[in-house]
Protein backbone atom coordinates (compact mmCIF):
# COMPACT_ATOMS: atom_id res chain seq x y z
CA UNK A 1 0.00 0.00 0.00
CA UNK A 2 1.37 3.46 -1.06
CA UNK A 3 2.18 6.16 1.70
CA UNK A 4 -0.18 9.44 1.21
CA UNK A 5 2.60 12.45 0.46
CA UNK A 6 1.55 15.34 2.34
CA UNK A 7 1.70 18.66 0.90
CA UNK A 8 3.59 20.77 3.20
CA UNK A 9 4.90 17.66 5.58
CA UNK A 10 7.79 16.45 4.54
CA UNK A 11 10.46 13.55 5.60
CA UNK A 12 13.74 14.09 7.51
CA UNK A 13 15.84 13.57 4.33
CA UNK A 14 13.63 16.23 2.69
CA UNK A 15 14.50 18.24 5.25
CA UNK A 16 18.04 17.74 4.96
CA UNK A 17 18.36 18.52 1.17
CA UNK A 18 15.85 21.76 1.53
CA UNK A 19 18.21 23.01 4.70
CA UNK A 20 21.38 22.05 2.05
CA UNK A 21 20.15 24.99 -0.54
CA UNK A 22 18.66 26.79 1.42
CA UNK A 23 22.20 27.54 2.80
CA UNK A 24 23.09 28.40 -0.46
CA UNK A 25 19.68 30.24 -1.14
CA UNK A 26 18.52 27.99 -3.51
CA UNK A 27 15.54 26.85 -1.58
CA UNK A 28 12.08 28.60 -2.82
CA UNK A 29 9.52 29.92 -0.51
CA UNK A 30 7.24 26.90 0.07
CA UNK A 31 10.58 24.52 0.40
CA UNK A 32 11.62 27.02 3.12
CA UNK A 33 8.24 27.15 4.60
CA UNK A 34 8.09 23.28 4.87
CA UNK A 35 11.18 23.07 6.45
CA UNK A 36 10.03 25.92 8.81
CA UNK A 37 7.10 23.42 9.65
CA UNK A 38 9.47 20.34 10.15
CA UNK A 39 11.83 22.08 11.99
CA UNK A 40 9.33 22.97 14.88
CA UNK A 41 8.21 18.94 15.62
CA UNK A 42 11.61 17.49 15.05
CA UNK A 43 14.67 17.39 16.86
CA UNK A 44 16.30 15.81 14.19
CA UNK A 45 16.29 18.92 11.68
CA UNK A 46 16.31 20.93 14.10
CA UNK A 47 19.80 19.31 15.04
CA UNK A 48 21.03 19.07 11.22
CA UNK A 49 20.06 22.58 10.37
CA UNK A 50 22.02 24.08 13.69
CA UNK A 51 25.11 22.22 12.78
CA UNK A 52 24.79 22.91 8.60
CA UNK A 53 24.67 27.07 10.17
CA UNK A 54 27.73 26.24 11.76
CA UNK A 55 29.37 24.40 9.17
CA UNK A 56 28.74 27.47 6.79
CA UNK A 57 29.66 29.94 9.16
CA UNK A 58 33.14 28.32 9.61
CA UNK A 59 33.32 27.76 6.33
CA UNK A 60 32.97 31.82 5.58
CA UNK A 61 35.17 32.82 8.51
CA UNK A 62 38.13 30.40 7.25
CA UNK A 63 40.73 32.06 4.87
CA UNK A 64 40.20 29.35 2.80
CA UNK A 65 42.84 29.64 -0.83
CA UNK A 66 41.14 27.74 -3.69
CA UNK A 67 43.66 26.87 -6.76
CA UNK A 68 42.19 28.86 -9.74
CA UNK A 69 41.56 26.58 -12.88
CA UNK A 70 44.82 27.53 -14.13
CA UNK A 71 46.84 26.46 -10.97
CA UNK A 72 44.74 23.42 -11.35
CA UNK A 73 44.96 22.46 -14.89
CA UNK A 74 49.17 23.35 -14.52
CA UNK A 75 48.98 20.53 -11.50
CA UNK A 76 46.97 17.66 -13.44
CA UNK A 77 49.45 18.00 -16.04
CA UNK A 78 52.66 17.55 -13.75
CA UNK A 79 50.84 14.70 -12.37
CA UNK A 80 50.19 12.70 -15.08
CA UNK A 81 53.72 13.35 -16.19
CA UNK A 82 54.69 11.78 -13.17
CA UNK A 83 52.48 8.99 -13.77
CA UNK A 84 54.03 8.31 -16.75
CA UNK A 85 57.49 8.29 -15.90
CA UNK A 86 56.91 5.81 -13.34
CA UNK A 87 54.59 3.59 -16.06
CA UNK A 88 57.65 3.89 -17.83
CA UNK A 89 60.02 2.25 -15.01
Amino acid sequence: MKEKKSFLFISCDEAKHICDKSQYKEASIVEKLKLNLRYIWCRVTRAYVKKNKQLTTTLDNSNINCLNTLERQNLKEQFKQELSKQNQN
